[in-house]
């Protein structure tokens, strides 16, 4: 594996960890993730509200989309979502919990990482009991399989080639609605390669939507030592200088022909979109005296929810509305 890689897929591990610290002290309700945390640390303050946002934003728009989705015969939505770069993420843990789920749930990472996450979803009962009843390991331990749930390895460097193929032998459909999720991992590739996957996405998948989480704005201060931090630990975002506003993260998107594109920076997200309430609530788990630090990080993160038809039920859906 390429050292490069390495470090890149590191960034799950930081994720994980920082999620397992939100969710001990009460910012999110994730029960899941302690299980894929072997050293838990406690994240400063505007870490641990930075990743409360973060949280709430990705499943506000899971819920929408779910929630806005026609049913099947088995309670399903008849739809399907693609998380590109799964990490550790335990949304459809969350989501199967509480009976909210698609007609099909694809996770795709790299095979260290998806085969670390099939070894400790097997190893935690809590886990195990919520995957489907027809799942079965494959790939000598790296993928899992079901109807429902597939967790599969992939070099999204490789999309048409690798992870589309595998995709459809679990039973994607292009013609059903289909949300895409990525966050911080479209960032990490080349623009040629994180072009290429929302190419196929426009040509193929009739009625798309995604919502991914990056970083932004690169050349101010923050944003020069924010890349001069990640590049001391071997990280490079490949894409930022590409796509660097709130503006050209939406215009990628139209530039393509999807019909909507919205971006809003987590400063925003925090305190526009969050209820006063939570916001509240959250005031009342950690003093929270780096305030102007925090806006200043939140500012350099956003979410971008875009999609291609207004017929589907992506018209209906609104990062800026709330759950």
């Amino acid at each position: 594996m390429d050292s490069s890689d390495a470090v890149v897929q590191g960034t799950s591990n930081d994720a994980a960890v920082s999620r397992e610290s939100a969710a001990r002290l009460g910012y999110i309700d994730d029960p899941f993730i302690r299980h894929f945390v072997k050293r838990p640390l406690r994240r400063a303050p505007l870490i641990n509200r930075g990743t409360h946002s973060r949280f709430d934003g990705v499943q506000r728009i899971l819920r929408q989309f779910i929630q806005q989705t026609q049913k099947d015969s088995q309670g399903h939505a008849c739809g399907q979502i693609v998380v590109l770069g799964a990490g550790m993420d335990t949304s459809y843990f969350l989501l199967r919990q509480q009976g909210l789920l698609p007609r099909r749930y694809f996770e795709i990472d790299f095979s260290d990482i998806t085969a670390k996450k099939a070894a400790t979803v097997y190893r935690s009962s809590a886990l195990r009991a919520l995957l489907p009843e027809d799942t079965v390991v494959a790939e000598g331990g790296s993928e899992l399989h079901s109807a429902e749930y597939s967790l599969l390895a992939g070099d999204l460097r490789q999309f048409e080639s690798q992870v589309v193929p595998k995709l459809m032998a679990r039973g994607f459909d292009c013609s059903e609605p289909t949300l895409f999720l990525s966050e911080c991992v479209l960032i990490y590739l080349d623009p040629q390669h994180s072009d290429a996957i929302l190419n196929w996405i426009t040509a193929n998948v009739a009625h798309a939507g995604i919502l991914t989480y990056e970083q932004i704005l690169p050349t101010d201060r923050f944003g020069q030592m924010m890349i001069e931090n990640l590049r001391a630990r071997g990280l490079e975002l490949r894409g930022l200088h590409a796509y660097p506003t709130l503006q050209s993260n939406s215009q990628r998107f139209l530039d393509l022909g999807w019909h909507s594109a919205v971006a809003v920076d987590l400063a925003t997200y925090h305190e526009q979109l969050l209820e006063p309430l939570e916001r509240e609530r959250l005031a009342r788990i950690e003093f929270l005296d780096e305030w102007e630090e925090f806006i200043l990080l939140a500012q350099h993160y956003a979410f971008t929810f875009a999609f291609t038809s207004q017929s589907s039920q992506f018209a209906h859906m609104d990062i800026e509305k709330p759950n």
